[in-house]
């Protein structure tokens, strides 16, 4: 069984240490940090420009994105594969700032939306809105902030849920259970649903909850770039508490934590740039789990006012690369993402579990 060291006092004394031993990276190590995790990404957006089924060279790229090159090129490139690359982007960004988050609240390397059935809630959300016109507001089914209400609703109620779960449930391994079930009822759901709708509606939906960002185009990001903005930005306010939660609760009510305030905050803070993706690509698994978990190891800190901010930059990495390779591995074919990022992501699940004590937050 998964010991449950996570739980144990021994264990905040030593995230305390190492956490005061990360004090350390700060100013330029920080920023030295960062900006090493972020050069691969030019280089992959550059990429996922120029690499599709119409081959595109790299001045009619550059040429499309200020407005001129050839027509069929500035068609491709600024409808659909920039659209494509900016929601790769931000979405990756949004899922490892989001496992970050969850990891921390959870104080579980394991913790991620996929694994704990936040992205099947907000995709069961979604399939209300989007097969049955279920919203809720004035706005049409189809509207983009509809969607994007209806995908945040779904993600707050299971991380609501599974946050409630874990100050009953002390087992780690009970936890990760409950969330695969969690994921096994809304996907079912989602299936019944799938029944009673016309074909038109099906095969569009059937399509996105694959999960692949190859529907993202302008009028469902430029929608969505503001709750992005305000997703990203905000996480970096939640540092200081998620340090502090990391030291045990009695530590954080020592330093006049408002607990159920701040658990509050951060399922909310989890759950937006889960919504976010979902919206916009389906539901994309793993990189809220490897982003953090590359982050920690790589930085060698359990400092959130890093860990947040590497796990952004890894997450769009590891985002835009798995697009394109589930653009290049079969091509002409496209494969969904997940059945990319499951290909690292669930070993890494699997080594977590048999190492028995994960990572140290």
């Amino acid at each position: 069984m998964l010991r449950e060291a996570w739980r144990v006092k021994g264990r905040d004394l030593e995230t305390g240490a190492r956490l005061k031993q990360s004090s350390s990276v700060v100013g330029s190590t920080r920023s030295r940090l960062l900006i090493l995790y972020s050069l691969p990404i030019p280089t992959l957006l550059l990429a996922s420009l120029l690499i599709g089924g119409y081959s595109i060279n790299l001045q009619d790229a550059v040429s499309a994105i200020v407005g001129g090159g050839r027509p069929e090129a500035a068609l491709i490139v600024h409808s659909i594969r920039l659209p494509r690359a900016l929601a790769a982007l931000f979405g990756g960004a949004c899922l490892g700032v989001s496992g970050a988050i969850l990891q921390a609240l959870f104080r579980n390397p394991l913790a991620d939306s996929y694994i704990l059935g936040v992205s099947a809630g907000s995709s069961l959300f979604l399939a209300l809105s989007m097969l049955l016109g279920v919203t809720l507001g004035a706005w049409s089914p189809t509207n983009p902030y509809a969607l994007y209400l209806a995908s945040f609703s779904g993600a707050l109620l299971v991380t609501a849920l599974m946050t409630s779960l874990s100050g009953v449930v002390r087992s780690t391994t009970t936890i990760l259970i409950a969330g695969l079930m969690i994921s096994y009822i809304a996907y079912s759901l989602t299936s019944i649903l799938q029944t009673l709708v016309e074909i038109e509606k099906l095969r569009a939906f059937t399509y996105w909850i694959m999960g692949s960002f190859a529907g993202a185009r302008w009028s469902i990001l430029t929608p969505g770039l503001p709750a992005i903005a305000i997703s990203l930005s905000s996480t970096l306010l939640l540092a200081k508490p998620l340090n502090a939660l990391l030291l045990g609760e009695d530590y954080a009510r020592s330093m006049g934590m408002n607990l159920k305030r701040t658990r509050m905050m951060i399922v909310a803070a989890a759950s937006l740039p889960v919504a976010i993706v979902t919206a916009l690509a389906g539901a994309v698994g793993f990189i809220g789990l490897c982003a953090p978990y590359l982050a920690r190891q790589l930085s060698r800190t359990s400092n959130h006012f890093t860990i947040i901010p590497a796990s952004a930059l890894l997450g769009s990495t590891l985002t835009l690369a798995a697009d394109l390779l589930s653009r290049l591995a079969l091509r002409p074919i496209e494969i969904p993402i997940t059945g990319v990022t499951a290909l690292f992501g669930a070993p890494l699940v699997i080594y977590l579990l048999l190492r028995g004590r994960g990572v140290q937050l």
